[in-house]
């Protein structure tokens, strides 16, 4: 009987432990919202920019920060763990152009496509 009041405390604490490191660490709201992003990526043509090759490091890493936003944002419709990985994909291509991986540029191309998230998201 000894036994499970001990191992009954040592759960209590762990989970207490736990809620109250997430209570100090929360998660940041991302700087921009999801329309923001679309406006300065999309819009106002960053996305394009980069694209066609005349993005500089600085625009790629923009457009990597604004796409990680939009990961940590909340769609308008549809599910958050399908959102999270459409807009995951996003992401990784982005990083991938910031780098210079080969065929990086491609591949941004497809994750960026409109109508699939919109039909979806929006």
């Amino acid at each position: 009987m000894k036994r499970f009041v001990i191992l009954g405390c040592l759960v209590a604490i762990g989970l207490g432990s736990v809620g109250f490191a997430a209570a100090w660490n929360p998660t940041p709201a991302p700087k921009s919202t999801i329309k923001e992003v679309m406006k300065i990526a999309h819009k106002d043509g960053l996305l394009k920019k980069i694209v066609d090759g005349q993005g500089t490091d600085d625009d790629k890493k923009k457009l990597l920060d604004l796409y990680i936003d939009m990961l940590e944002g909340e769609p308008a419709k549809g599910e958050k763990t399908a959102w999270q990985f459409a807009a995951g994909a996003t992401v990784v291509s982005a990083a991938k152009v910031v780098l210079g991986r080969e065929g990086a540029v491609e591949e941004l191309t497809k994750t960026t496509d409109c109508k699939a998230c919109h039909s979806v998201f929006k």
